[in-house]
């Protein structure tokens, strides 16, 4: 076994390889619409957390998923306004990233995607983003029927790997996902997706010996 830390590393994508618009206002904005005091009142009332994690699961429709985005604007909105809506949430793949994984595959080291996502986003993603047609494995929430923090989509990804679970390391930009990697016994480092997430992520490479550049 070589001597490093890991033997695999695993991504999230959206906060970490992929910019997302988190923001209503800002999903909006993208496809030329302006929210509506009635929408932004609803946005935080709306099961649209709820919605969106079971689309995530594949236990519910991208059309019951763009109604409901659709009727947070105004009653009668079509739901092609929704799934425009929910298109825009997905923006652009953060810089170096690519670079990373490249490098990454070039030392041997494992490499994949564990990601909570859904069909629309997923194909999108895979037919334009780079990074992810490098990755060795890639795992997404809506195919396995799971979903982080469960322990069964950190276990279902080791046994993918074939790597014990205390040579992973995870980058997740949401600590709960982090958390769960961490009690299924990998290693887990959480990115903060406002700053550069391909130089958080060589630098904490770095800290545990794998020579990587010092920057994208």
């Amino acid at each position: 076994m070589p001597d490093r830390a890991i033997d695999a590393v695993m991504f999230d994508l959206g906060g970490v390889l992929v910019r997302i618009r988190r923001e209503w206002t800002a999903q909006c904005a993208s496809i030329g619409i302006v929210p509506t005091p009635r929408s932004l009142e609803l946005v935080a009332r709306t099961a649209r957390s709820t919605a969106l994690d079971a689309w995530q699961r594949g236990d519910r429709s991208l059309e019951s998923c763009a109604e409901l985005w659709a009727s947070t604007l105004e009653p009668g909105t079509p739901s092609s306004i929704g799934r425009a809506l929910l298109e825009s949430i997905v923006e652009a793949p953060y810089e170096g990233t690519v670079e990373l994984i490249e490098e990454l595959n070039g030392l041997g080291i494992v490499t994949g995607c564990l990601s909570n996502t859904n069909g629309l986003h997923w194909e999108r993603m895979m037919r334009e983003f780079a990074a992810l047609r490098r990755f060795h494995h890639r795992l997404a929430s809506h195919e396995l029927l799971l979903a982080k923090p469960e322990p069964a989509m950190y276990a279902h990804a080791a046994s993918v790997l074939g790597v014990p679970a205390d040579r992973i390391l995870l980058f997740d930009d949401l600590a709960e996902n982090c958390e769960g990697a961490r009690a299924a016994g990998w290693l887990a480092c959480q990115i903060d997706h406002e700053g550069n997430t391909a130089n958080q992520m060589r630098a904490h490479l770095m800290q545990l010996g794998i020579p990587l550049r010092s920057e994208s």
